[in-house]
């Protein structure tokens, strides 16, 4: 079966992070993946995951985005790439916009379409125009999908509706590779300068409003205060990186925090770190919150993250006003190494989201 994914582009983010777990455990016997995107890199070259998409045998296909200068055009640039590649199902991953490639998947006579929601809230619904818009896309998706998929149930929700009927995929991870690692701890501690007594607060995702890293400096601010030896790290790349830089150099932090790119082979920061603090304004389940869970650190989450990202009894969520400095007290190691074996955990392995993916491929 040849699926072509859509989604704006294939550098480091929550959905494509999903896609490639996916296309790294996916049977390649029975499915051939490409993926269509239309926003450029993020390094103006080559998007973070191209290299390694290749190996995999993946093809990036890469169109204009006319998506409002001229949907016309980006809806037939899509349906031409789908006649050409033959493609017998169409997976689209880029939320209320998902019923262009969809219509155009319909035109093709493409008779699985997919869309999948990764999200529960938009920043740019709070103007009028596009919330009224997004309404108007949703009823236009819901006539062009086949098979509505969600990374949770709010997503689900969110993108098709209260009335609407989804299937809930998880944001599958390799949980071998996120086991608690005592040496990889050590290892990390040591290259990024930090004590091995020091209390580590971790914090992974774009920087953009969604993910309220500011908020993030104000909750390790509030703790450093009275422990000058914690740290705070942050990875991630995105629009507010020089606002984070002031705020930290406001604070006068900038011996405390690491505001670190994103990295390669995430599962050492996870090892390396104590706390992992989420405050976001809105997410779907984040992948950093079960990878950090898998990794069996103590997680604080704002209240806006999905209760279902809660895997672990000694995860919790906290609203925007609480005092999450009382909340910062880490588990211990032992403790972090039985992670993997809790149930709820286990149930966001990679090889069985992929298998129930693969099954409502077939069905």
């Amino acid at each position: 079966m040849k699926i072509l994914h859509v989604i704006g582009g294939m550098d480091r983010g929550g959905a494509e992070s999903y896609i490639m777990n996916t296309l790294r455990n996916i049977d390649r016997e029975k499915f051939q993946c490409d993926i269509l995107t239309f926003l450029k890199p993020r390094d103006g070259k080559k998007y973070v995951y191209e290299d390694e998409l290749k190996t995999l045998g993946v093809k990036i296909i890469k169109i204009d985005d006319n998506r409002f200068r001229k949907p016309w055009k980006f809806t037939s640039d899509i349906e031409k790439v789908l006649r050409d590649g033959k493609y017998d199902a169409i997976h689209s991953h880029i939320d209320f916009m998902s019923f262009m490639p969809l219509k155009a998947a319909k035109k093709a006579g493409i008779q699985k379409r997919f869309s999948h929601s990764h999200n529960t809230n938009n920043t740019k619904l709070e103007k009028p125009i596009i919330r009224l818009m997004s309404k108007y896309f949703r009823v236009r998706l819901n006539s062009q999908v086949t098979t509505r998929l969600a990374c949770g149930e709010d997503a689900g929700r969110f993108l098709y509706g209260k009335n609407k009927p989804f299937t809930v995929i998880h944001n599958g991870i390799d949980l071998k590779k996120f086991h608690f690692n005592a040496n990889s701890r050590q290892m990390m501690r040591a290259k990024l300068k930090i004590d091995e007594d020091a209390l580590v607060m971790l914090n992974v995702g774009r920087f953009e409003e969604q993910k309220n890293q500011e908020q993030a400096i104000n909750i390790f601010a509030d703790y450093y205060r009275k422990h000058p030896t914690a740290r705070l790290v942050i990875i991630g790349e995105g629009s507010l990186r020089q606002q984070l830089e002031d705020k930290i150099a406001s604070e006068r932090l900038e011996e405390a925090v690491l505001l670190l790119p994103a990295q390669d082979a995430m599962e050492r920061f996870y090892s390396m770190a104590d706390i992992f603090v989420l405050p976001s304004l809105f997410e779907c389940v984040p992948t950093v919150g079960i990878e950090a869970q898998a990794s069996g650190m103590k997680c604080l989450f704002s209240t806006n993250v999905p209760k279902e990202t809660k895997l672990l009894k000694t995860s919790e969520f906290l609203s925007l006003e609480d005092n999450w400095r009382d909340y910062i007290k880490p588990v211990d190691q032992k403790q972090r190494s039985e992670a993997t074996k809790e149930p709820a955990v286990k149930e966001y392995d990679v090889k069985n989201t992929v298998k129930k993916l693969e099954g409502i491929y077939e069905a």
